[in-house]
């Protein structure tokens, strides 16, 4: 309900008005009311009908209007057409009560028993919508059960024509009142009996209303979609400025996923809201803060809208699952006991029933299973347990599971069949609009200044690449917003630190010694005493915490069961057990570090449980000792019958070599956060950094560094040499010396890509090999990487699907006009095939935007309908020029009328849109609404 939107209408004749009631503006020119308000007579409207917009605190507009609809049934409904437009931000949305219980509602009127020296003021009505009462036929009226109720005769007289809303929505028409229920009950129209009128759709298209779509009110459904909508606005992170996190939407930047191959092919990145619609399952890849969380939230966020507000709900219903909670249960149940824990605190306070995800949401719908994090299930069987779970799920269901790269999402257990795809970081020329979002949302003056010197500060500190992760990109931004005159942290590790730290102090600040006393004082002065501990030992306790939970050193036991075990968080005799749960729980959580998921206690990200591991072991310095003894400097043996690592040539038996450890982020800070001059990480890292090593310890090093740890130059520089050799080490397989080669590259050495291109050319190494580096050529956009390929795939002694693959990446190295020429040729013979390859023309970023729009035209011919998506996309992608995006939205126009002018007022209002052609966008999204009627 829009204050904005509320119409004070008066009829009657020249000299004077006889009729007074109530309206709302649904479109720009059109105000709903009932029609007795604005008829003199049956069938006969008032000669002058006064309309004024507007709330009177805020001002109204005044117009003229005539009536311009009238239900065709004479339900008690009407439309004035005003005379000028009235333009109110956002738009109205129409629902319809279901279910069994009462649904409170909501309406602005101007009754009778409001008025004052002849004035009219707003009455705010507001009750129940008992769901069940109710007639038919004429009878069909909404009974309104009203909370405060004035007396006297006609006293509602004016209130007729108010718009009722349920939860936001408009559900029906005020018509007349009760006399029987002595003032405490009114009547309403249902919307549901006029909106799909015909008359009355079309005129609210016309003047820009939008078709109405009547969502339902008050099912297990709506209630569910409500609640998810809500939690899906919060930011996954943590956050230390101002005290809350800025809702997801003002931060959240647009991602992009690549699809993974069995064979690294070249292969576009693209919007991943494209690839996660729910047309099928799929397996999302990506590191340690790179925005998985975001990207399911985001998308929880978009369905459980379509669903709410669109004109029809085209996608599947969502839910946002942690993996773990697949374990043990019936996916159904396990889905209702996972929503019933996470959504009471916003607004599911009913609990819905144990059957509720044991059926489609609506006819031909599935459920969208969006699955958080299967790495974070410690256990590989149990990841495997809920990848089976994916596997052989109903029909109703289709999933998204998210994950770090573990074994389990490989290929293997799901199949080839379901896609992979991994999670892009941010583009280097996204971080300054990412950090301009992020000084908006956190109140930081001049934040387009501010976002450029930033931007500055992250280069000069190196930390550019590190900071296209999308949470270590909140830490930073949040690190220089309160304090932009420090330097920034270098290194991982000490931005965590840096953050955690700050964190502490803003819990301090806010006065945790102080509450903490307070709450235990009743116990006496030992209580007091030891929650000061408590809060001061924070740090401490969460590091023994994440230990145990990364290491799995606590069973199943709750995290406050776990935090009691360390001596800061003992509990004195004189608090009861309760209470001192409680106040565990509140200190725990008051840290931002700590949220309640499901029925626990969980760290708001893995990372953090890593950092907080390494912080318990770093402590301590017998356990740093041991912790690399066992598990840093692992020699192994060259024994006879055993291959060799890669890259490591033993002059005979026996010799010892290097082994890595399992190369996960728990590594990364352990080292980062280790003193330099450690004689353990030196030893280390030194040998690492060897050719007893070999291609693992380089690959180890290199990983940190894309990781974001901090390594000495003289171990790079040392790694950066012994790629050289192994690259230039005939006595290796070719495929480990495009590996080395590949490794240069990524360290940003040009001699990787020069030895690249020599493998690449060179014909006495085997097929895959040079596949392989000549795929990376096409990566780094060198043009001779597709006649490379080509050359490939016509060898023999390939197997079929590396020589497909060769092929096909060949294809799409090619010259956009070539590709084209190559599709418009196949669809003579596979109208299918080509219809794919010219897709993936039209939605290759690499591609300019002229060859991307001659794609697809030759698609809308060769397909005439279904491509209306891949048109709404086009004509909304920057990365598009001018004319182009503006085709698209015409085509668009043609296919799809409502979603084409949508597009088009989009357009209008970019303001990264040419001036000249945002006019022309509003010309045309003008020219296609129909004449007013006379």
């Amino acid at each position: 309900m829009d204050r904005r939107r509320l119409a004070l209408i008066r009829g009657g004749e020249e000299g004077e008005f006889r009729r007074i009631g109530s309206g709302y503006l649904v479109a720009p020119r059109l105000v709903l009311t009932a029609r007795h308000v604005v008829e003199k007579g049956p069938g006969r409207s008032w000669p002058r009908i006064d309309v004024r917009v507007g709330h009177p605190q805020d001002g109204t507009r005044r117009c003229a209007a005539r009536v311009c609809w009238t239900h065709p049934d004479g339900r008690d409904v009407a439309l004035l057409l005003l005379d000028d437009s009235v333009d109110v931000p956002g738009e109205v949305r129409w629902g319809a009560p279901a279910g069994n219980d009462p649904l409170p509602y909501d309406a602005l009127g101007f009754p009778s028993a409001t008025v004052k020296n002849g004035q009219y003021t707003v009455e705010h009505l507001r009750g129940e919508l008992p769901v069940l009462s109710g007639g038919v036929g004429e009878q069909d009226l909404y009974v309104l059960d009203q909370g405060p109720a004035p007396g006297g005769a006609k006293a509602w007289a004016g209130a007729s024509g108010s718009a009722v809303f349920c939860r936001d929505r408009l559900v029906g028409v005020v018509v007349h009142d009760d006399e029987a229920f002595e003032n405490r009950r009114l009547h309403a129209c249902p919307a549901r009996s006029f909106v799909e009128d015909p008359a009355f759709t079309g005129l609210l298209e016309r003047h820009g209303g939008g078709r109405p779509w009547l969502s339902p009110v008050g099912t297990d459904l709506e209630r569910y979609l409500r609640a998810a909508r809500l939690a899906a606005t919060e930011h996954p992170y943590p956050g230390v400025v101002p005290g809350v996190m800025p809702p997801l939407s003002q931060v959240y930047v647009r991602q992009r996923v690549v699809r993974l191959e069995a064979l690294p092919t070249v292969s576009a990145s693209r919007p991943a809201d494209e690839v996660l619609t729910g047309a099928g399952t799929c397996l999302l890849i990506g590191g340690p803060g790179v925005g998985k969380s975001s990207l399911l939230r985001t998308r929880l966020a978009h369905g459980a809208a379509e669903w709410l507000d669109g004109p029809s709900a085209r996608g599947p219903a969502p839910v946002l699952v942690p993996a773990a909670a697949l374990q043990g249960a019936p996916l159904s149940r396990a889905l209702v006991e996972a929503v019933n824990a996470q959504l009471p605190q916003y607004g599911l306070t009913t609990p819905l029933p144990d059957a509720f995800f044991d059926n489609r949401p609506g006819p031909g719908r599935d459920w969208l299973v969006l699955v958080d994090g299967l790495d974070e299930i410690t256990d590989p069987a149990g990841r495997k347990d809920v990848l089976r779970i994916v596997a052989h799920a109903g029909d109703q269901y289709v999933f998204v599971v998210t994950s770090r790269p573990v074994p389990e999402a490989e290929p293997g257990v799901l199949g080839p069949e379901v896609p992979r795809y991994a999670l892009e970081p941010f583009r280097p020329d996204e971080l300054e609009r990412v950090a301009r979002g992020w000084f908006h949302a956190l109140g930081i003056p001049g934040r387009e200044h501010g976002a450029r010197q930033f931007l500055t500060a992250l280069d000069t500190a190196r930390l550019t690449e590190l900071a296209r992760v999308p949470l270590t990109m909140s830490m930073l931004c949040q690190l220089r917003a309160e304090a932009p005159e420090n330097p920034l942290p270098r290194g991982r590790g000490a931005i965590y630190g840096d953050f955690v730290e700050l964190l502490h102090e803003r819990q301090y600040a806010a006065g945790a010694v102080p509450q903490a006393r307070a709450a235990l004082r009743r116990y006496g002065s030992d209580a007091e005493a030891a929650a000061e501990r408590t809060v001061q030992g924070l740090p401490d306790v969460l590091a023994d915490l994440a230990h145990r939970l990364l290491f799995a050193q606590h069973g199943d036991r709750p995290v406050l069961d776990i935090v009691r075990d360390h001596p800061c968080a003992a509990r004195p005799k004189a608090v009861p057990e309760r209470h001192w749960r409680d106040f565990l729980e509140s200190v725990v959580s008051g840290t931002g570090l700590l949220t309640r998921r499901s029925h626990d206690l969980a760290f708001t990200h893995r990372t953090f449980v890593e950092y907080f591991a390494a912080r318990h072991v770093i402590d301590d310095e017998a356990r740093l000792r041991a912790v690399f003894r066992r598990t840093y400097i692992r020699p192994a043996r060259c024994l006879p019958g055993s291959e060799p690592p890669p890259g490591i040539k033993p002059r005979r038996w026996g010799i010892r070599y290097w082994k890595p450890p399992r190369n996960d982020p728990y590594d990364g800070f352990l080292l980062d956060i280790t003193p330099e001059d450690h004689p353990l990480r030196q030893e280390f890292l030194g040998r690492m950094a060897s050719r007893r090593a070999g291609l693992d310890g380089f690959e180890f090093l290199n990983q940190q560094v894309r990781l974001g740890t901090s390594l000495p130059e003289d171990v790079i520089a040392t790694t950066v040499r012994l790629l050289h050799e192994c690259a230039r080490d005939r006595s290796l397989d070719g495929y480990h010396r495009v590996i080395a080669a590949l490794m240069l590259t990524e360290t940003g050495e040009a001699d990787g890509v020069a030895l690249t291109r020599e493998f690449a050319h060179d014909k006495t190494l085997d097929s895959l090999s040079r596949a392989l580096a000549a795929t990376e050529l096409g990566n780094l956009g060198l043009t001779e990487a597709a006649e490379l390929l080509h050359d490939v795939a016509q060898d023999p002694g390939l197997d079929p699907y590396d020589r497909a693959a060769a092929e096909f990446t060949a294809f799409r190295l090619g010259p956009p006009r070539e590709r084209i020429a190559t599709a418009l040729k196949l669809a003579e013979s596979d109208a299918e095939t080509a219809g794919l390859l010219l897709l993936d023309i039209a939605q290759d970023v690499r591609v300019d935007s002229s060859h991307r729009e001659r794609a697809a035209r030759e698609l809308t011919e060769l397909r005439p309908d279904g491509i209306a998506g891949l048109l709404e996309r086009l004509a909304l992608d920057s990365t598009m020029d001018g004319f182009s995006r503006l085709w698209a939205a015409e085509r668009l126009l043609r296919d799809d009328p409502q979603r084409g002018r949508t597009v088009l007022r989009a357009l209008h209002n970019d303001t990264t849109f040419p001036p000249s052609l945002r006019h022309r966008a509003a010309v045309i999204y003008h020219k296609t609404r129909a004449p007013d009627p006379e």
